[in-house]
């Protein structure tokens, strides 16, 4: 049983982007901001380098640059990356997946709209798809530039965030913290620092971190996007910040600009929803709306799929660049699913650390779309850099099992320990318990099948958790109709009662059943 979206809850917390998409966002308006985005071009002198002398440091220096630039079929690159890898015993594993980039041929382009305007479903998610390989290749090629450029401008900050956003996009949770730890010393006043770490930290689980981070940048009394970030992490930990009063009374002031003002305004538009207070909260919304960012579109239509009078019209925003999220949850909301993937697919591409694009994502390839092949490539990015994640592998597994890759579902569920998560009672392992269900009926052991699926609703009673029952429950009953040709009927009598929590799920797995009981007619 897949762990699918549980998009219940969603807060105005800053979008950690690269420094050159805040200024094209205009993010940091008005904050005196003088540093210039990191560039990448492949310098001719990094090929002049390495024809005078060929080094390993050359060659490491003109393949990072040339791959971060996109300058891959370069001769004297691809002599460079050959040479690296005769030398491999010298090189860095990063560096080493790099130049295997190169000499592998891996040339994934960039993908943009103007390319798979008319090109098929099939065609621009093939082509999204193969691009995330692209994006890893070059974010490990940045990471070999970016520590040249700590001893060239060791006080610059934005080297070490750029630095720590790389290796959180690769997983490496620790050596990020190091370098956003450092971004934080030599700029604890800077607006995109704050949120960047902020947000950053909320990711690690440490949100008393990103908490300090913005109370000790010192403008979180008058900056709105200092004070929604504040807000928002406070909504994460639980808590009601004390800066909301101050933040609508900043708003109302109308001393800053609408664009200046929107996070803030939805930061406290989302307290005020949650408190009851519509009537402040429509306030709210109707002033973070009038010139909206790419978080605020998303709030928005977060907040349409429970509200039915909001009803905004996107292309009238088609301006802002990164709207993905908002255009992922609107197609979506409106059943077009082939749209809604691809637009998840460029959601993960902006912020590759996240996961709850890659949820999306695999969500709508494995329950909506049925693109098994699709989710387990997804699945299997994911856990590329977070190998221990056991929702991840559950998912992995599940899908496998419903492709009837059965022993590969096996082999990869042997990578967490089942026994800890029963003993925990965990959702995770109630999921785990389901999946070993999932596979034992597809090899035919029905019994068996019956008893793990069992044990899964069960375990999530106990937890008094009614929706995961209910999730296992539907899962159990397709399985039923798929293996068994003489199925008992009866138990189609409990779909009416049963739900999972979220609508489109549970109509998702009853449609599943309904499938699976025409073809059981069709064969007969």
């Amino acid at each position: 049983m897949a762990s699918f979206i549980d998009d219940i809850r969603r807060n105005m917390l800053p979008l950690w982007r690269n420094y050159g998409d805040a200024l094209l966002t205009r993010e940091l308006e008005f904050t005196g901001h003088r540093a210039l985005p990191v560039k990448f071009e492949m310098y001719d002198n990094y090929v002049e380098a390495w024809r005078i002398k060929k080094t390993i440091i050359n060659a490491a220096d003109l393949v990072n640059a040339a791959v971060a630039s996109g300058n891959k079929n370069h001769p004297d690159v691809i002599d460079a990356a050959e040479f690296m890898l005769n030398r491999s015993e010298e090189c860095s594993p990063l560096a080493i997946d790099v130049a295997h980039s190169i000499v592998g041929n891996n040339n994934a382009p960039i993908v943009n709209s103007s390319s798979i305007m008319d090109s098929s479903f099939e065609t621009i998610a093939k082509e999204l798809i193969d691009n995330l390989q692209h994006q890893e290749d070059e974010t490990k090629a940045k990471i070999g530039l970016l520590r040249k450029r700590i001893h060239e401008h060791c006080y610059n900050p934005i080297v070490y965030c750029e630095l720590a956003r790389c290796y959180a996009n690769l997983g490496m949770e620790e050596n990020a913290k190091k370098y956003m730890n450092y971004a934080v010393y030599l700029a604890p006043h800077s607006r995109y620092i704050s949120r960047c770490a902020a947000r950053f930290f909320v990711h690690c689980g440490d949100l008393d971190k990103a908490k300090r981070v913005l109370i000790n940048n010192g403008y979180v009394n008058n900056d709105p996007w200092i004070m929604s970030a504040e807000i928002a992490v406070e909504s994460v930990m639980g808590k009601a910040s004390r800066y909301i009063k101050t933040g609508r009374q900043l708003v109302l002031s109308k001393n800053i600009t609408a664009f200046s003002s929107s996070e803030l305004c939805f930061a406290i538009c989302n307290e005020d929803r949650n408190a009851g207070k519509r009537k402040d909260a429509r306030k709210m919304y109707e002033m973070g709306i009038i010139e909206p960012n790419d978080n605020s579109l998303a709030q928005v239509e977060f907040f349409a799929k429970d509200d039915i009078n909001i009803n905004l019209d996107l292309s009238s925003f088609s301006n802002i660049i990164h709207k993905h999220e908002a255009d992922t949850r609107r197609s979506l909301s409106q059943g077009n699913y082939e749209d809604a993937f691809i637009s998840a697919l460029k959601w993960m591409q902006d912020y590759r650390f996240e996961h709850r694009p890659i949820e999306f994502a695999f969500t709508l390839s494995c329950n909506y779309l049925k693109k098994y092949d699709y989710a387990i490539e997804i699945v299997q990015r994911f856990l590329m850099t977070n190998p221990k994640d056991p929702s991840a592998v559950n998912n992995l597994a599940y899908v496998l099992g419903l492709s009837n890759r059965l022993e590969e579902a096996e082999k990869i569920l042997t990578h967490v320990n089942l026994e800890q998560y029963n003993k925990e009672n965990s959702s995770t392992g109630i999921c785990l318990v389901a999946t070993y269900g999932l596979i034992e009926y597809r090899k035919g052991n029905i019994e068996i099948g019956r008893e793990l699926y069992n044990k899964a609703i069960a375990a999530a009673n106990k937890r008094k958790d009614k929706n995961l029952a209910a999730k296992a429950r539907l899962n159990m009953i397709r399985e039923e109709v798929h293996n068994i040709d003489d199925y008992d009927k009866s138990v189609l009598n409990e779909l009416d009662s049963l739900s999972t929590g979220s609508k489109m799920e549970t109509e998702q797995l009853k449609k599943d059943i309904m499938e699976e009981i025409t073809k059981k007619s069709d064969k007969q």
